[in-house]
């Protein structure tokens, strides 16, 4: 997957920003190649390549926003785009809450980028599948994806902004069935080399033998044991409702009215960090504005929210960063790569404290009844178990849950050791909240209901 690189993104649009019909202007790139191989019943049955290229152009007339979006990247056709989004703006009415565009400033150099993940191929992504299924019981049939993707982002402005980063993604998820029951792992890394297809067959093979006889599990307050999948779903409620600066200002966010003060138990803190190296990061936000790492929420408190451009002038605050593309999120901040604390409990160690309880691997269609108490809903998926007395005994059938994010991380007992992990919106492209996130034991989990066995 070659690069188009900095001069064929950046030279087209301070072109056309050159002789902009606005007082201010700006643009934004954003590059996505995506192969994915695609296999069920332990066979290969598809191969599918994009390469998609997304620019969004700002025009400023007075303090009047207009906005263009195209897929060229000629010039000619960035200067006609940006000549429509000036009259869209003179056809506007003012902005008094206008910020300007971004000024320049020094921007960190981008790390989640691999050559040689760039560059693998079609046979590379077969031989991952490959590796899943060969370490797989005959018994059994494996399902999945394994992705590779480089991205390249771009932004200038007519102050003299002009940032660019390459990124590069590696994903393998295996759904693995058998007679009766099935079992879920998946593995996610900038670098395809990162990938353990091993191991990640091993964990979905092993609840998949573990998945039989399931029973239901009566409605109640249960310990619970979420594993890293769960947890990152839980966080992007978090993120989606409570984490951007407008969501507080508008009184929508659990922060709103209670940044520093207690908000959860302090064995939980959290932070927006796209420049740890371990994640995928892009070290500057649609704006040009360089990201920083964001204290969230630090032993329970509440420390305040991530910010775009004009959510930080309403607040009083300056930008961190964190402007996102209008198409996919609400404007005010996105908080999209999110670090939790973790600890150094092992698996068996979080599943010998539950007297009894249950095991969560992941959720299914998460959403929220109620933002501005970070409760959400959902259906376990893939490996829910019933724990008693610090052992596995039992496969549970899927369950529903309702209970407010802030409330299970105020019952948090133990955590276990950080992995980077999506949740399952954004595994399936609808989304991108990247975590870095523990496993964690909590003492209280409300089940409202369960499927049929």
């Amino acid at each position: 997957m070659t690069l188009r690189g900095a001069d064929a993104l950046l030279t087209p649009l301070r072109e056309a920003l050159r002789d902009a019909p606005a007082d201010e202007a700006d643009a934004y790139v954003h590059r996505r190649r995506a192969a994915i191989t695609r296999y069920s019943h332990s066979s290969i049955h598809q191969n599918a390549l994009s390469d998609e290229t997304a620019v969004r152009l700002r025009a400023i007339v007075g303090r009047a926003v207009g906005v263009v979006t195209t897929n060229s990247l000629a010039v000619s056709d960035l200067r006609r785009a940006l000549a429509d989004a000036a009259a869209l703006a003179r056809a506007s009415r003012p902005d008094d809450d206008w910020p300007g565009v971004a000024e320049p400033a020094p921007i960190a150099a981008a790390a989640a980028y691999d050559e040689a993940t760039a560059r693998a191929d079609a046979a590379a992504q077969a031989g991952l599948v490959a590796r899943v299924c060969a370490a797989i019981p005959k018994t059994m049939r494996a399902a999945g994806t394994s992705q590779l993707e480089v991205t390249e982002d771009a932004v200038a402005n007519t102050r003299g902004v002009g940032a660019y980063a390459p990124g590069s993604l590696a994903y393998l998820r295996a759904l693995v069935l058998g007679d009766q029951g099935s079992g879920y792992a998946e593995d996610l890394a900038w670098r395809a080399d990162l990938l353990d297809a091993e191991a990640v067959a091993d964990r979905a093979s092993t609840k998949c033998a573990l998945d039989r006889d399931r029973v239901q599990l009566a409605p109640g307050d249960y310990e619970a044991v979420f594993e890293e999948l769960a947890v990152a779903e839980i966080l992007r409620i978090v993120s989606l409702t409570g984490l951007g600066g407008q969501s507080v200002r508008e009184g929508r966010s659990f922060m709103a009215g209670r940044i520093g003060e207690r908000v959860t138990g302090e064995r939980f803190s959290l932070f927006d960090d796209p420049l740890d190296p371990r994640t995928l990061g892009v070290p500057f936000d649609v704006e040009g504005t360089p990201k920083r790492r964001v204290a969230l929420v630090e032993g329970g408190v509440a420390r305040g929210p991530v910010y775009d451009r004009a959510s930080a002038k309403a607040m009083g605050a300056r930008s961190t960063g964190h402007a996102a593309d209008p198409s996919r999120y609400a404007s005010g901040g996105h908080a999209g790569n999110l670090t939790m604390s973790g600890g150094s409990a092992t698996r068996e160690e979080l599943i010998g404290a539950v007297a009894r309880g249950i095991l969560i691997t992941r959720f299914h269609y998460t959403n929220t009844p109620d933002p501005r108490a970070a409760t959400m809903t959902g259906t376990t998926r893939d490996g829910t178990f019933l724990i008693e007395n610090g052992k596995i005994t039992r496969a549970l059938a899927n369950v529903r849950y309702t209970m407010s994010a802030l409330e299970l991380f105020a019952g948090i007992d133990l955590l276990g050791a950080q992995r980077l992990a999506r949740d399952w919106w954004s595994s399936n492209g609808m989304g991108s909240v990247v975590c870095l996130v523990p496993p964690m034991k909590v003492r209280r989990a409300t089940i409202t209901g369960s499927s049929p066995v």
